[in-house]
């Protein structure tokens, strides 16, 4: 039974690969030598080639049997992820585990960010894969790690506003998404992943000093035009910013979002909490430096 992992060195893709990486069975399709380097030594095989080109593709999906499917957002990622997809199934693929995001609640308007995922996943229930799993996670308390000196320091900034959000461990997601693709029968379907409860970023500010030895503080960030020009001068695309903008903006509009249940439908534990990361990974990241 052949595996092939896309995206393997991103949030989720990277845990991902930390507990499949010593089975010779899973493939990794990477394109450039860094990405090469952040994967590591392998027991699988890693195959070199571009998830934009149909060759690269074919190539990598050959005698695949079943696929994590994740791609970074940008514009175009709907038909990257689409025609990954579509080539999986030519060549055989009878499983998809496919990483997407919490749908809203309150939002008036899809962001572009969420809206590639919804627009993937309407596109394999048409395809009518034999068996697909969609797992739709809350926003990562990993993405926090960017900020750990800040947040040693005693700031934790944020322009995702106040809300309860059920933040989720990546590495909760990652074992869902393996036992998913292992599994003789996965439990299948639409999956919501989130923590055990609902926080605000403040609490979270607070929860990260402590462990941190420091307190923090949560400072509020707008996603307004000043803070887009911001990020646009740091190299990223405007079209890249502006997506994430009107995701941020989604978030501020949720009071809180819907807690999930698919750790423990897949895993038969309770996900991980804000605190098991803080002291698991966030503290653990600082004593690295």
């Amino acid at each position: 039974m052949k595996i092939l992992i896309t995206a393997a060195t991103g949030s989720v893709g990277r845990e991902l690969t930390e507990l499949l990486r010593g089975n010779p069975d899973v493939h990794y399709l990477i394109r450039s030598d860094r990405s090469a380097a952040l994967l590591g030594p392998v027991a699988g095989r890693v195959i070199r080639g571009d998830a934009d080109d149909p060759a690269d593709v074919r190539a990598a999906v050959d005698g695949v049997e079943r696929l994590y499917l994740a791609h970074p957002y940008r514009s175009g990622q709907a038909e990257v992820e689409i025609g990954l997809a579509r080539a999986a199934l030519e060549a055989g693929v009878t499983r998809i585990v496919k990483l997407g995001a919490l749908p809203w609640r309150t939002a008036d308007e899809p962001d572009p960010v969420t809206g590639a995922h919804e627009v993937i996943v309407d596109r394999l229930q048409a395809m009518g894969v034999p068996e697909l799993t969609v797992l739709r996670p809350d926003r990562f308390l990993q993405n926090f790690l960017g900020q750990l000196d800040s947040i040693a320091a005693g700031v934790l900034a944020d322009p995702g506003g106040s809300g309860a959000r059920g933040f989720i461990d990546t590495r909760d997601i990652a074992e869902v998404a393996a036992a998913e693709l292992l599994a003789e029968r996965p439990v299948g379907g639409q999956l919501s992943l989130s923590g055990p409860e609902r926080v605000t970023v403040e609490r979270l500010a607070g929860e990260f000093g402590a462990v941190l030895g420091n307190p923090a503080r949560y400072r509020d960030i707008v996603p307004d035009a000043d803070w887009q020009a911001g990020l646009v001068r740091t190299g990223l695309s405007a079209e890249y910013v502006a997506g994430l903008a009107a995701l941020y903006r989604n978030y501020r509009a949720e009071a809180e979002s819907e807690l999930g249940t698919g750790v423990q439908e897949v895993l038969g534990r309770p996900p991980r909490s804000a605190a098991d990361f803080a002291s698991d990974v966030l503290a653990g990241g600082l004593t690295r430096r």
